[in-house]
């Protein structure tokens, strides 16, 4: 038998000969080959736990929402060596936002229309709960792909929770260099939006944390601006241009009460509403007609088959999705009513959303109705300034005018020469004329105030051989 030569001590210098069994070799073979396999796997665990490390490190270091999301799906295909990677945002059992990864923009342009939340996407819309399939096109909930899309047959979802709340799905097809998405691969995904979880969560409470500063500042840049006597439209204007902004609106717009009629004006708009600047608009059968009613806000889902929106609803089809109009109010009442909408098919208004919007119709209800009692108190001051010049042009320079004529009239009446009486007549006349022009603009001055007949006084300058001259003067 083949064996293993090992020198004997002490011996006389030959080396016999110790033989080890065929059977015995090939089970230590058999070892050293399972040794270096673990040692592969640790390799490779340890190369794969690095990796999830690494997105870790990844995914947390952003605290934008949107690269956040970003950053996950690129993490979680380069972790499990994925070609295709995807994440769905669900709310209310539907899928709202799809992000996608790992196609070019030629084959999604060719596809077309994203998905809609059917088939195996819905299943897992529906039931949030891990999934792994060897091919997607044997599930039974499975309806198949779009033209132009590319093949997928192994795929992998895992469902993201945020706090206690389901977030919406990470989706990874076509794994390469293997048939399927292995068990482990399921662990290290699920691993993965657990934290993503808590990025999601942290990234959330940081833009609404950032969305509420950008609505305090701009709530006090709109209170300012209308209270130190801004014009009316240009408080209007920035109201628009802020509430719009800050809640990502495509299109912005107030309506208001137009005296003496029974409709209202579309007086600032932007975005989507450019189109309605300053049509009007029934209160039957609208949007602004509804939020007047309730007295509160009012959300319409879609506003071209909605009953509250049958008057306005047909010119909105195709170009407004979710709308929302909520009054204006101040002591005074409904000064105006402010409407804000999404484009088509993106997504809802959430809570934070309505709850920027209350707000913002509240400080703004109010700042517009203190602009217009400042507005009206600076009038007033102006007009009880005319009225005391006025007065004191009724009391100095009309009464000074007239005692003038007086003189003139006793001058004229002793001059011996014709010509002299002529001449002061004229003046008397003049003086007459320049009275009667102050005593106008007095009037204009205090508009309520109306000619007092009884305070005429008649001027008379006796001339032989013409005929008297009268003029009026009121004190």
């Amino acid at each position: 038998m083949a064996g293993v030569a090992v020198p004997e001590p002490g011996g006389n210098g030959t080396e016999e000969q110790i033989q080890f069994p065929g059977a015995a070799r090939l089970e230590l073979d058999e070892l050293l080959e399972q040794l270096v396999g673990r040692a592969r796997d640790v390799q490779q665990t340890q190369s794969r736990l690095r990796g999830l490390l690494s997105a870790y490190r990844e995914i947390t270091r952003a605290v934008d929402l949107e690269e956040v999301l970003r950053r996950i799906m690129e993490s979680a295909r380069e972790l499990v060596d994925a070609r295709y990677a995807a994440l769905g945002v669900t709310r209310d059992g539907a899928l709202t936002r799809f992000l996608h990864t790992g196609m070019d923009p030629r084959t999604v342009e060719a596809i077309g229309h994203l998905p809609e939340g059917k088939g195996v996407l819905g299943l897992l819309v529906n039931y949030p709960q891990t999934l792994r399939l060897a091919d997607i096109s044997e599930h039974p909930a499975s309806v198949g792909f779009p033209d132009n899309h590319p093949p997928m047959r192994s795929f992998l979802g895992v469902p993201i929770r945020a706090g206690d709340q389901i977030f919406g799905n990470l989706y990874l097809s076509e794994k390469q260099h293997a048939q399927q998405f292995t068990r482990d691969d399921e662990e290290l995904v699920t691993a993965l939006a657990s934290i993503a979880g808590t990025a999601i969560e942290n990234a959330t409470l940081f833009e609404h944390l950032r969305r509420r500063e950008s609505w305090q500042e701009a709530m006090v840049t709109l209170t300012t601006g209308m209270l130190s006597g801004d014009d009316p439209q240009a408080g209007l204007d920035a109201l628009v241009r802020h509430a719009g902004d800050i809640v990502r609106a495509k299109g912005a717009a107030v309506a208001v009460p137009v005296e003496g009629e029974s409709h209202w004006r579309i007086a600032v708009s932007e975005g989507i509403f450019a189109r309605w600047q300053d049509n009007r608009i029934p209160l039957d059968g609208s949007i602004t007609g509804a939020a007047v009613a309730a007295g509160d806000i009012v959300i319409v889902g879609d506003p071209g088959t909605d009953e509250r929106t049958k008057t306005t609803g047909p010119d909105a089809v195709g170009i407004v999705g979710q709308s929302i109009a909520i009054p204006l109010c101040g002591e005074a009442g409904t000064s105006g009513v402010l409407i804000l909408a999404r484009a088509p098919g993106e997504p809802d208004f959430d809570s934070l959303d309505i709850q920027i919007i209350r707000g913002t119709a509240a400080h703004a209800g109010l700042a517009l109705e203190l602009s217009q009692v400042r507005r009206e108190h600076g009038a007033l001051l102006v007009l009880e300034d005319r009225a005391k010049i006025a007065d004191d042009m009724r009391e100095h320079i009309i009464s000074s005018l007239f005692g003038l004529a007086l003189e003139m009239q006793v001058t004229a009446s002793k001059a011996i020469k014709q010509e002299v009486r002529e001449a002061i007549q004229q003046h008397v006349e003049a003086t007459d004329k320049i009275i009667k022009d102050v005593r106008a603009v007095v009037f204009r001055l205090r508009p309520t105030t109306q000619p007092d007949e009884s305070k005429d006084r008649t001027l008379t300058v006796a001339t032989p051989g013409r005929p008297t001259s009268h003029g009026s003067v009121a004190e």
